[in-house]
């Protein structure tokens, strides 16, 4: 099978149980052209939503169409779909050009001997493995491993890509190399791109939409843009950044006309537009979250610091990351090296020093204390 992939993938109401449910009601869209990256955590169901849409399981419900063809009665072989399996599943007797070349030389993917060995050879180059052509795959280190399993995948010209984690094991600078590499090769093809990731800050760096999966279900829809400013689930936010956005249980207390969020000892007056999402919502048992890179330092005496202890200071090269006692609870915030060296100045690494913390006006979110769903309006 070769269709147009004029109209791209459509999954739809997409269900899998195997001992216990794994996929529940999972629809996604890929436009031609498009990389939609799809994140979660491990056993979000990312790896049985990726062989359903490649034919290596059945759906219990659920249609799969690309360019306009069901797929339900159409084999693994016929589909068209360039797959990059997550455990590689390379051929261990064939060599690293010989695993790359290997999908140019099947029934429905031939190329003239030139041509293909002028592709394996371009793929081979862009992902740093062209010296290891002759080399088994029993000779080869897990990230160079990973690089084949790509390599494979890249050198077709399928209907649908499908890179099951493509990145995950590489060294830090060769995988923010390759991720605008890849992005940009995939960029240039017709053929929709679906790229499966537990790291959600990687799905953010190459998807032109991201779906955030967990438990089986899809959380949220959206731009890398969106999914950031405006994460819909507590699970969202969990999963999202570096690290990611700290989420403070509390309740909602009025007083002299004023919204305050408290939790013990912290005491927060809400700015206007959560002020508004909260009385729609009607929730006083919330989550108010904020990023780390959101929090500010001041003196412990400020007027509207929260008060909070040094728990640890980590340097990160361009930034630190401060951990921050308040109270039976830990937060983060992420701020510059020189700030978090003044925060010792005179006493180590400044643990259990006493410090004021400056929340944002803005960029604050509140979601509901029960469902963990942000307020509408946040």
């Amino acid at each position: 099978m070769s269709t147009s992939v004029r109209s791209g993938l459509a999954a739809r109401g997409i269900c899998k149980s195997f001992a216990h449910q794994v996929l529940n009601d999972i629809g996604i869209d890929i436009a031609p052209g498009e990389l939609v990256a799809l994140t979660g955590p491990s056993g979000a169901g990312k790896t049985t939503f990726c062989r359903i849409l490649a034919g290596l399981e059945r759906p219990d419900v659920g249609s799969v169409t690309l360019g306009g063809c069901d797929l339900a009665s159409v084999p693994p072989q016929q589909r068209h779909v360039a797959l990059m399996f997550e455990s590689y599943a390379l051929y261990p007797h064939l060599t690293v050009r010989g695993n790359a070349l290997s999908p140019l030389q099947a029934p429905n993917g031939r190329l003239d001997p030139a041509g293909a060995a002028a592709r394996v050879d371009e793929v081979l180059e862009l992902l740093e493995i062209r010296h290891l052509g002759e080399r088994l795959p029993g000779a080869l280190s897990g990230g160079q491993k990973q690089r084949v399993a790509l390599a494979r995948t890249l050198v077709q010209t399928p209907d649908l890509y499908i890179l099951d984690e493509p990145i995950s094991h590489l060294d830090a600078k060769l995988r923010h190399k390759l991720r605008g590499e890849i992005r940009r090769r995939l960029a240039r093809q017709e053929a929709p791109t679906l790229w499966s990731t537990p790291d959600g800050m990687e799905a953010l760096s190459v998807g032109d939409r991201v779906v955030v999966i967990d438990g089986g279900r899809i959380e949220q829809v959206g731009t890398p843009e969106d999914i950031w400013l405006r994460p819909a689930s507590t699970r969202v936010a969990r999963l999202l950044g570096d690290p990611p956005m700290n989420l403070i249980d509390g309740q909602l207390v009025r007083e002299n006309g004023t919204l305050f969020f408290t939790r013990r000892e912290l005491r927060l007056a809400l700015p206007p537009a959560l002020v508004r999402a909260a009385e729609q919502a009607g929730s006083e048992t919330v989550s108010l979250g904020v990023r780390p890179d959101d929090i500010a330092f001041a003196a412990p005496d400020t007027t509207g610091a929260v008060g909070a202890e040094i728990y640890s200071n980590e340097p990160f090269g361009k930034h630190a990351i401060v951990t921050l006692d308040l109270g039976a609870l830990l937060a983060k915030a992420k701020t510059s090296m020189a700030i978090a060296a003044s925060l010792g100045s005179g006493a180590g690494d400044g643990i259990g020093r006493p410090v004021g913390l400056m929340f944002p006006k803005d960029g604050l979110a509140l979601f509901d204390g029960t469902t963990g769903r942000a307020l509408p309006g946040t």
